[in-house]
């Protein structure tokens, strides 16, 4: 008896939900630093308290990349690049913000989002594949 995992269909499309999935995760972040909106006044003063200068350009860029690479991984354009930028940009957000590992639950945001860099490095190295705009080779 197969499982449902080996199938061909799923390793198609297992694939393809995973990228939609990550690119509709950075999207939502996005949507809360669309500028001159109060999620980026709130995102800029988060950012400017953890230490950042010039907080509000930095929320500014963070949103622009943030709808550029999801979209990018959702339609499975450039997944490749797009997934290695958003997992170095991951990483700096875990280093900035939530490093001090004193306390519990910032230690838990730090380790999720190790699990989204993960994802995002699987996608850098195998790319779409299927179901995109344009393949990966």
């Amino acid at each position: 008896m197969a499982l449902p995992h080996t199938s061909r269909v799923y390793e198609n499309w297992a694939p393809v939900l995973g990228r939609v999935l990550f690119g509709g995760l950075f999207l939502m972040g996005a949507a809360f630093k669309i500028p001159g909106t109060s999620g980026y006044a709130m995102e800029s003063a988060m950012t400017a308290a953890a230490g950042l200068p010039y907080a509000s350009i930095f929320v500014a860029l963070a949103f622009v990349l943030e709808v550029v690479a999801g979209v990018s991984l959702i339609i499975g354009w450039h997944a490749r690049i797009a997934a290695f930028v958003l997992a170095i940009f991951t990483l700096a957000l875990a280093i900035i913000f939530y490093s001090n590992f004193s306390n519990p639950q910032i230690m838990g945001e730090f380790i999720s989002h190790l699990g989204l860099i993960a994802g995002l490095l699987y996608i850098s190295v195998y790319g779409a594949r299927y179901a995109a705009v344009k393949r990966d080779r």
